[in-house]
């Protein structure tokens, strides 16, 4: 019997010396405590093996955006945020803004291209790419789950090229749609309160204002009717700073027409023809420079304009940095004139800006790229740079609110530029732009702009709704022979548009004119009718 116990304490014990040998060696700690095996510390104490970062370079335009002299481009951590969520380290190129297009194009002539080229030239990006000098995103968007979720089918068709490619990914311009911004105080003041709906109600308004400050500007614009469209849209008349938009009407889905078709093109003519002769209307409208423009909305009691938030935000800036401290901005519903359907009076927008991204097919690191581009368009590194870092730019108080270092926040304009892969002004820096003006506000202007700005945005947000975001129209391929002579086209109805609202040519005389124009330019809108059907042919 004691044999065989023998014989099973021996074989018990080489079976632990083996278990032993097999899973790793004990470790014996020191203080004679137990220690776990090595099994156990390799799951608990190991740190996983990560990859150094790749180097990566990047061609940015930073569009007028200014960084600031001390900041060095290629190391900050602002830029850290993207390369550690990408793991790259990234050398930024950037040539002066009044360079960019001389630099890009010595670029390209060179050969010698970065990893990652960012710009606003989305016809260069794509011819370049043509002759295969960037990668086709068809072949790396279903690789990745991030940029197949950020990036729709619609918009991919919509950067698409004549050989079906998308060379360019387009930044994405939908995150702050425009809208009819005006003076809150002033309606309050002159209205009771109450919101002018239809374009005869403003004009009351406009009368209103004139009366109580004869030296007042209610409305003013910029380089003819740039920046003064809600009007004409509230008539449902497609019209821009370039003159009249080939458009469609929500009765007639299916084809083009000049705005000068629109059933109330003329009576939105003859509104503002009124303004104009009644001194509502700046004299100096057609000349006006944007500065021009800017000191009559300040110093002049203009009513209202449009633009996005980060428009809204920059006024009310603007007029507390000038001493006013009562004017308070905000959007507003936008004019529509009775018996016009609301949907003629939104313009269907695309959701990409004419900022675009593209990588060279020659990188030898085209997979590292692509994650910084994946990083560009995840809300945490939105957010990152948006705000900035905690206990730096910003603190967080006990009820959760993010409190701004309004002196650490004034670099923002350089965190803003790094964002350029999902527009310039996503509603994470709107935010933060707003929580930078408060503090400069006095309390009940604060107070009032902060109610005003949110109901507006609410507002505004509402009516950019009442349309598609990407309608069939935007589908419509661009015909390259077609844009000298809608350049031209549009040249000249904006011509007869000035001339008829500040009294040159008689209504008569438009009429004739429009007809004139038409007759002409016609066969424009035919074109694009048909290039129109063959789009809602292919989604039905």
């Amino acid at each position: 019997m004691y044999k065989f116990k023998k014989y099973v304490f021996l074989a018990l014990s080489f079976m632990l010396i083996l278990s032993i040998v097999l899973t790793g060696c004990v470790n014996i700690p020191s203080d004679g405590t137990n220690a776990p095996t090595g099994s156990q510390t390799d799951a608990t104490t190991k740190a996983p093996v990560k990859e150094p970062p790749v180097k990566l370079k990047m061609f940015f335009g930073d569009a007028g955006i200014a960084f600031p002299a001390e900041i060095d481009k290629s190391d900050n951590p602002f830029l850290n945020i993207i390369e550690k969520a990408a793991n790259v380290d990234l050398e930024i190129i950037q040539p002066p803004y009044a360079d960019f297009q001389t630099q890009f194009n010595l670029m390209m002539a060179s050969g010698e291209l970065p990893d990652i080229i960012h710009c606003w030239f989305k016809a260069d990006i794509d011819k370049y790419g043509s002759e295969g000098a960037f990668i086709n995103w068809n072949e790396y968007i279903p690789k990745s789950q991030q940029l197949s979720q950020f990036y729709s089918k619609d918009m991919l068709d919509m950067m698409k090229t004549a050989d079906d490619a998308v060379y360019a990914l387009n930044v994405l311009s939908s995150m702050d749609p425009n809208g009819t911004y005006a003076r809150i105080d002033l309606i309050d003041e002159l209205n009771n309160g109450v919101m002018p709906k239809t374009p005869d109600d403003w004009y009351q308004l406009m009368k209103k204002l004139k009366i109580a400050y004869p030296d007042s500007t209610p409305m003013s614009t910029q380089g003819g009717v740039m920046m003064a469209d809600y009007f004409f849209r509230g008539f449902g008349m497609g019209i821009d700073g370039n003159g009249i938009k080939m458009q469609i009407l929500a009765d007639s889905p299916d084809r083009y027409i000049w705005g000068f078709e629109a059933p109330k093109a003329r009576e939105a003519v003859e509104f503002h023809r009124k303004l104009y002769a009644e001194d509502l209307l700046d004299k100096t409208f057609v000349t006006n420079t944007g500065t021009e423009f800017a000191n009559a909305v300040e110093q002049k009691m203009t009513l209202l304009s449009w633009g996005g938030a980060a428009a809204v935000i920059s006024r009310q800036d603007r007029l507390a940095s000038i001493g006013n401290t009562t004017a308070v901005v905000g959007f507003v519903n936008n004019p529509i004139a009775s018996g016009v359907n609301p949907l003629d009076c939104y313009q269907a927008f695309s959701p990409l800006g004419w900022h675009c991204v593209a990588i060279s097919s020659k990188s030898s690191n085209i997979d590292a790229a692509v994650k910084v581009i994946e990083a560009f368009t995840t809300p945490e590194v939105k957010e990152g740079i948006a705000w900035g870092r905690e206990g730096i730019e910003y603190v967080t108080n006990a009820e959760g609110k993010r409190i701004l270092d309004t002196e650490a926040s004034a670099l923002a304009n350089y965190r803003v530029a790094y964002c350029f892969f999902n527009a310039y002004w996503y509603p994470d820096n709107l935010n933060v732009r707003a929580a930078q003006l408060y503090p400069k506000l006095a309390g009940p202007q604060a107070t009032a702009f902060r109610k005003a700005y949110e109901e507006g945005v609410a507002i505004r947000d509402a009516e950019s709704g009442m349309v598609p975001m990407v309608s069939d129209a935007s589908f419509v391929p661009s015909n390259p022979d077609l844009a000298p002579k809608i350049a031209e086209a549009r040249a000249a109805s904006l011509n007869i548009i000035l001339k008829a609202i500040i009294g040159e040519i008689s209504m008569e005389e438009y009429d004739k004119q429009v007809s004139d124009f038409i007759g002409k330019y016609k066969y424009i809108t035919e074109e694009y009718t048909v290039a129109l059907q063959k789009v809602i042919d292919e989604r039905n």
